[in-house]
């Protein structure tokens, strides 16, 4: 052992330490060597493994298209916030695109493949189409489709958050709350297979909780769009909806300015939106799609996933589907949501799905107008 050497020791103490470190390494290699080969075999054992764990890796190169800008405050921004949670939890290369219109989306899509990234994420139901084709030419690539539809065997994956629980749950608190019997609900892509489950399941929820409810649902063309949506909103309160819920993208800001100067109750998407409008935001749902995006990727490195369709739900092990959120206290606002009415809630609607989790809705029972 060496011991620390003061600035009093003799130099001649120095040297001698010195000489016993040479031997002592010398006796050590000398040792190693006669070991022979084991040691020599398990390095070389230890060495291509790592090579083979680093190559599994190195082929997962994640690449996300956007539909909107990155930083849209909604559900784009949900998107690439979790590509980058990969990125710090995985510390894998990713990659992004945004603001990919439907024309351009095959061809980038495409792009992607030729490159070697994988998995490809759609962030939106809009991509499906095009990623089954890309799929198709591109096996051994994983797709995944964001609130997709029905996905395709055998590399094209739909997940989503169990939109016809959280839609249901919205409809039954809306009927539940309304005090002029008539609600309404703004959204786009009318005819996509997420839609319909969302809301239709709003409007079964809205029918189930009160069967004399007026549910008026109005499409857009652009979920970003502020002005249309703000335009929606106010033809809904002109209607006499006094709860108006939504799926949007930034054109969600226009949805809630026209309930906050009107007083009508509506959805928000994150605690912003508690702030900016509290008497009027009902609760606001976490989706944590980072959790969701790491879960996806981890599974793509271990060569689990596949094609198809695969729902989080409430009680989904591997990352939580959705928790209504309004404070650190409450799932709903306290002042309009009564611990009556929220019991009475989660008998009716949360242990519902947890005996029966599964639904399906049509595009008639999502068509827009009122019934």
């Amino acid at each position: 052992m060496i011991l620390p050497v003061g600035k009093e020791r003799e130099e001649g103490s120095m040297k001698k330490r010195i000489l016993a470190l040479v031997m002592a390494v010398g006796m050590t290699v000398g040792l190693l060597a006669g070991c022979g080969g084991n040691s020599g075999s398990s390095d070389k054992e230890a060495a291509q493994t790592a090579t083979e764990e680093g190559k599994s890796d190195s082929e997962v190169k994640p690449a996300l298209l956007l539909s909107g800008s990155a930083n849209d405050h909604s559900w784009n921004q949900f998107g690439y916030e979790a590509l980058m949670k990969v990125k710090e939890e995985l510390g894998v290369e990713v990659t992004y695109s945004e603001n990919v219109t439907t024309v351009d989306q095959l061809q980038a899509i495409r792009d992607y493949a030729s490159k070697g990234y994988n998995p490809i994420i759609g962030h939106g139901g809009a991509f499906e189409d095009d990623m089954i084709k890309v799929g198709e030419e591109f096996p051994d690539t994983q797709f995944i489709v964001v609130a997709g539809g029905t996905g395709a065997e055998p590399n094209v994956l739909s997940v989503d958050n169990a939109p016809w629980q959280y839609g249901y749950s919205y409809g039954w608190m809306a009927a539940k709350i309304t005090k002029s019997n008539k609600i309404g609900f703004i959204t786009g892509m009318e005819g996509v297979s997420t839609m319909n489950n969302l809301v239709g399941s709003w409007r079964d929820g809205a029918k189930s909780a009160n069967p004399d409810v007026e549910t008026s649902v109005v499409y857009i063309s652009d979920m970003g769009d502020v002005a249309k949506a703000r335009e929606a909103a106010l033809s809904l309160k002109a209607a006499g909806c006094d709860v108006i819920m939504h799926e949007l993208n930034a054109g969600m800001q226009g949805v809630i300015d026209v309930c906050k100067e009107n007083n009508i109750y509506t959805l928000g998407r994150s605690e912003s939106d508690k702030e900016y409008a509290p008497d009027q935001l009902l609760t606001y749902t976490e989706f944590d799609w980072a959790a969701k995006y790491v879960d996806l990727v981890k599974k793509t490195m271990d060569g689990e996933l596949s094609g198809g369709t695969y729902f989080y739900g409430f009680h989904t092990p591997e990352a939580p589907g959705f928790v209504f959120h309004y404070d650190e206290e409450h799932s709903w606002n306290p002042e309009v949501v009564s611990d009556e009415l929220l019991e009475e809630f989660k008998t009716e609607v949360e242990e519902m799905f947890v005996e029966s989790p599964d639904r399906t809705y049509t595009a008639e029972d999502a068509a827009g107008g009122t019934k």
